[in-house]
């Protein structure tokens, strides 16, 4: 089901001008994806007595990549004139045929008019649009005009495959040509600005997550068409590279295949989130999961009240894991940045040596300082580009040097400029709550917000008792696990949580709070790193005046 913009719209009881175009748009709303967005000017029929979204063109569709098909919707008969020229034929109150205005002449400035009108709005953009004519009470016959382009009209004879005839135009170029070509979320926003809808924050937010999922899925493609025996891959991606989307097209494919697969990460939040999409969520695991399950199953009584549980878990599973190997047919490790060497050795043993083994990591992302793993004989896959961070975060990562090399951007949106709130000792609370004020002030919901402590969760205020509300939102934070392992909630609107359990999970607005170090040193950039990539559209900084001072000295101020 395509998306409509805007969403609500409704003919006036005993409107009768307008119901061929109202029929068109529900027809375009039912048959087409979800990928495209349609724009349209039905809603302002009741007082306007016109239904075009700008000029004579009625409908404005997007697909995912930037490209737009113009529809103009014709309800009279059609004639080619004396001049070889299309033009509609309207009945006057005798019932005469009236002719009107050349038909094709009319909506080409209509389209030039608006690649004009963006590109001056988004300098240096080109705007690329397609034109189709729909005339569905109307035989033109074989005989086009030269100035109607073979394919770009639909009369009474074929009308019934109008919605086949988009879908191919759109799959045969999906992609716009040339240089420069516009960026799909601006596109979205000046044709919010055209259809008189305002462009909510959250139309922008969902168009980000889907555009994201779309264009990230890629790199699961490039694995897909490797090929190499044994299949030991090793995946170097940055933050919002598709890593999350290769590790669970691995698991399904292994699901159809009836093969045996097993994912294990580091982080529970994340695994927690593979499992909703997962096809067989009792294999994915956290490491200390797996380690408490080969201790339990083994007769091990784990005290979790000693400080060395975890650490006594870790220590009886590097032991004795003998009935684990060699039992996995596919094995995908997530976030290996967190794993010690030790770990990743044994956890490999547990793949059949005809198996498949993915490495998915970031070093980037490494913050808890563990030596890195370099597994030796492995086809390595290396991923810089970010396709979920907008332009403005990515420029902000660069400009620090956050990163060993370069950040490439693969999202077409520039996003908000990150903002940046300065604390002084005893005021980080009331701080922080000037910044979740501007993401509100700017039209974010609470629940589109994150609200992130740079500290882990026993040195973070906002993870202690004291807070129980930022700006006036109730706080949803983690209270541990139910009796099944279950993660509990507090209730609330605002999600408060650290960096380090956010780790591999996004919003569209973070707050980045708490943040106070006394230099650059490589763990320091790494969580930074890993703040900055959680935003989808835009982050606020909360930081220290000391660390003000160290970005004052990077050129930022």
């Amino acid at each position: 089901m395509a998306q409509l913009f805007p969403e609500d719209f409704q003919l006036a009881e005993g409107e009768v001008l307008h119901k061929g175009e109202y029929k068109t748009l529900e027809m375009l709303k039912e048959g087409l994806s979800d990928q495209y967005m349609v724009f349209h000017g039905v809603h302002w029929t009741r007082v306007e007595e016109d239904s075009a979204i700008y000029g004579e063109i009625d409908f404005l569709i997007l697909n995912p990549y930037g490209r737009v098909l113009a529809i103009e919707q014709k309800e009279t008969q059609i004639e080619v004139n004396a001049k070889g020229e299309l033009v509609p034929i309207y009945k006057d109150a005798q019932g005469l045929s009236k002719p009107s205005r050349m038909i094709n002449s009319q909506v080409s400035r209509n389209i030039g008019s608006l690649r004009t009108e963006y590109e001056k709005r988004h300098s240096g953009q080109r705007l690329e649009i397609d034109h189709l004519l729909y005339v569905p009470n109307a035989k033109v016959g074989k005989n086009l005009p030269a100035n109607i382009a073979l394919g770009r009209i639909v009369d009474s004879t074929n009308r019934d495959q109008l919605l086949p005839i988009i879908n191919e135009m759109f799959d045969k170029n999906p992609m716009p040509t040339g240089d420069h070509t516009a960026k799909t979320l601006d596109i979205q926003a000046f044709f919010l600005d055209k259809a008189e809808v305002s462009p909510q924050i959250g139309l922008i937010g969902q168009s980000a997550r889907q555009r994201t999922t779309r264009l990230s899925s890629g790199l699961a493609e490039w694995a897909e068409r490797l090929e190499f025996s044994p299949y030991r891959l090793w995946v170097q991606g940055t933050a919002g590279s598709g890593k999350t989307q290769l590790a669970l097209k691995e698991l399904r494919k292994a699901a159809a295949q009836d093969l045996t697969a097993m994912y294990i990460c580091f982080n529970r939040a994340l695994v927690d989130s593979v499992k909703l999409s997962a096809p067989n969520p009792k294999n994915c695991w956290t490491f200390h999961e797996l380690a408490r399950f080969v201790a339990e199953s083994q007769g091990q009584v784990i005290n979790f009240g000693d400080e060395t549980a975890f650490q006594q878990m870790v220590n009886y599973f590097l032991s004795h894991y003998d009935d684990l190997k060699a039992q996995l047919d596919v094995l995908v490790i997530d976030e290996g940045q967190d794993f010690y060497p030790e770990w990743g050795a044994v956890l490999l043993e547990m793949v059949k040596p005809e198996g498949r083994m993915i490495w998915l990591e970031d070093s980037s992302q490494r913050i808890y300082g563990r030596p890195s793993i370099e597994p030796e004989g492995w086809v390595k896959l290396s991923s810089p580009t970010n396709y979920r961070s907008p332009q403005h975060v990515l420029t902000l990562i660069n400009g620090l040097n956050l990163t060993d090399g370069y950040l490439e951007t693969g999202n077409g949106y520039t996003g908000l400029p990150p903002g940046h709130f300065v604390y002084q000792d005893g005021n980080v609370i009331d701080t922080t709550s000037d910044a979740v004020k501007d993401l509100i002030d700017q039209g974010f919901a609470p629940e589109s917000i994150a609200v992130l402590s740079f500290h882990g969760a026993k040195n973070s205020v906002f993870l202690s008792d004291k807070v129980q509300k930022i700006n006036g939102f109730s706080i949803k934070k983690s209270t541990g696990y139910d009796k099944d392992s279950n993660a509990t909630w507090s209730n609330g609107e605002l999600l408060v949580d650290t960096l380090y359990r956010f780790k591999g999970q996004c919003a569209d607005a973070i707050v980045l709070t708490e943040i106070d170090f006394a230099e650059w040193d490589q763990v320091t950039k790494n969580k930074l790193f890993v703040g900055l990539t959680r935003a989808r559209l835009t982050i606020n900084l909360v930081m220290s005046t000391g660390v003000e001072k160290l970005f004052i000295e990077k050129g930022f101020s």
